[in-house]
C-alpha cells in the first residue's frame, strides 16, 4: 500500500514511541521474602553480576542466573522463579511462595539463619579484620574471613545483638555474601547504629 507523504511522518512518530516505551529489563539488586508456617528465607538477586543468594535455616547460598527469571545452584536442588505470580522457590521437592521486599522494610525472622528483625542499610563500609560467619552467631558455621580495611557492602543488619553490637549480612568486592559482627566493622561516610565506628581516612 502506498502512503502519502502526510500519513507517512505520523506512523514514523508512533513507531518510535512503541520502541521507545518498551521497558529496559531490570537490573537493581531486588530482595524477596519467602517462607511460611514459621519459616522464613531471603532471597537477593544481583541481575549486574548474575548471582543470586538465599539465606535459610541451612544456611547461605549461591544460585546463578540461567535464563530470564531463573536461578539454580548447580546441582539443580535449589531453584528460585522470579517472573512466576507470586515467585516460586524450591528446595528440593518443597514449593515456597516468597514475596518483593521493598528497600527500607522490615522483616520479621520467626527462625532460621537470621533470628530478629532484619532491615535493609546497603551501605559501603570495611571490615577491621576478623571471622565471617554463615548466619548473625557464632554458632554458625565459619564462613571464611577477612582481613583489616577489606571493603565491604553492608547488605542488612539482622537485628540480633551481641555484646553491645549488631550482626550484619554483608558483601564483598568478590561477590562472597557472609555475615559479620558490627564489633568488627566500620561504615564508611556515616555512622550506622550497631556498628563499631565510623570509618577514618
Amino acid at each position: 500500500m502506498y502512503l502519502t507523504p502526510r500519513f507517512t511522518a505520523p506512523l514514523l512518530t508512533a513507531a518510535c514511541f512503541m520502541l521507545s516505551a518498551v521497558p529496559a529489563p531490570a537490573s537493581e539488586t531486588a530482595h524477596f521474602d519467602c517462607g511460611g508456617n514459621g519459616l522464613s528465607i531471603s532471597v537477593t538477586l544481583e541481575p549486574e553480576t548474575g548471582t543470586a543468594t538465599v539465606v535459610s535455616p541451612r544456611g547461605t547460598e549461591q544460585l546463578s542466573a540461567e535464563s530470564d527469571g531463573v536461578w539454580r545452584d548447580a546441582a539443580q536442588e535449589l531453584q528460585f522463579y522470579a517472573d512466576e505470580t507470586p515467585p516460586i522457590l524450591w528446595m528440593g521437592s518443597e514449593q515456597i511462595s516468597c514475596k518483593p521486599m521493598l528497600a527500607g522494610a522490615t522483616q520479621t525472622h520467626v527462625s532460621g539463619a537470621v533470628g530478629g528483625n532484619e532491615s535493609m542499610v546497603n551501605a559501603a563500609g570495611r571490615s577491621l579484620g576478623g571471622r565471617l560467619r554463615t548466619g548473625p552467631g557464632t554458632d554458625f558455621g565459619v564462613a571464611g574471613s577477612l582481613a583489616e580495611g577489606t571493603p565491604v557492602t553492608i547488605v542488612t543488619n539482622t537485628g540480633v545483638q551481641f555484646d553491645g553490637y549488631d550482626w550484619f549480612e554483608i558483601r564483598t568486592d568478590n561477590g562472597v555474601s557472609a555475615y559479620q559482627w558490627g564489633g568488627i566493622m566500620c561504615s564508611e561516610g556515616r555512622q550506622i547504629a550497631g556498628i563499631y565506628e565510623q570509618c577514618r581516612p
